[in-house]
């Protein structure tokens, strides 16, 4: 008997990959969904993959949403990626629109789609983020889209009172998009010394570390605020 059923975006790396990894060891299903999987929803008799582009509405509509067969089902919206970084003048269409469909417009619709389809017990969670509320420049559309992430969160959590719905905030975490923002112009992002020095420091928080502390909240039995930090937890 399986403790539930974890259904994850972004499984290939990050975040999405730690979590997946500590819930199939802690006794949970996983359905990882992706445009890559990984080698623990590989060799795992409790893993399936789901591959998927999330910003195609017609992949999104078609991730199967199955419930766990038996504890909760749960959610996980983490898929993301840290956008364009420039000044908001240089932003195009195209970028502007691949990074709100990939943080903001997929992770809503697939979450209607959950709250909708699946019975039982349900949790639902999103990858938020810090950025949400502080403004950072060269970082407009990741700002605003993690800032809607939160809002929709909190909606969700007044219109479903009897459903978990959490946005997370991580932290600086060591994952591949933390390299990205590494390589950036350091003219596009004036703060990319601080970030640079995070790492070289050994600052960054370990993906394992959050997923460890997302385990215990799906079980936690403590009210925690809808948008809360993997530090406080």
């Amino acid at each position: 008997m399986s403790l539930g059923r974890l259904i994850i975006t972004g499984v290939s790396s990050g975040i999405g990959k730690a979590l997946a990894e500590a819930s199939l060891e802690a006794g949970y299903e996983v359905l990882g969904v992706g445009r890559r999987s990984c080698d623990a929803i590989e060799s795992h008799t409790r893993g399936q993959f789901f591959q998927a582009d999330l910003t195609d509405p017609i992949a999104v509509e078609a991730i199967p949403l199955l419930p766990a067969t038996s504890g909760p089902t749960i959610l996980i919206n983490n898929a993301g990626t840290i956008g364009p970084i420039a000044s908001t003048a240089e932003v195009g269409h195209a970028e502007l629109s691949h990074c709100m469909h990939l943080n903001v417009v997929a992770p809503m619709r697939l979450t209607a789609r959950f709250l909708q389809e699946v019975e039982g017990e349900k949790q639902a969670y999103f990858t938020g983020s810090g950025a949400a509320n502080y403004p950072i420049e060269g970082w407009a559309a990741y700002c605003a889209s993690k800032a809607a992430v939160h809002q929709y969160a909190e909606v969700l959590a007044k219109e479903h009172p009897g459903v978990r719905i959490h946005a997370f905030r991580p932290g600086k975490v060591d994952t591949p998009m933390q390299a990205v923002i590494r390589e950036s112009s350091s003219t596009a992002f004036a703060d990319k010394a601080h970030f640079v020095e995070a790492h070289e420091q050994g600052e960054l928080v370990q993906p394992k570390f959050v997923a460890q502390k997302l385990l215990e909240v799906f079980v936690s039995e403590t009210e925690i605020p809808v948008i809360f930090s993997t530090s406080n937890v």
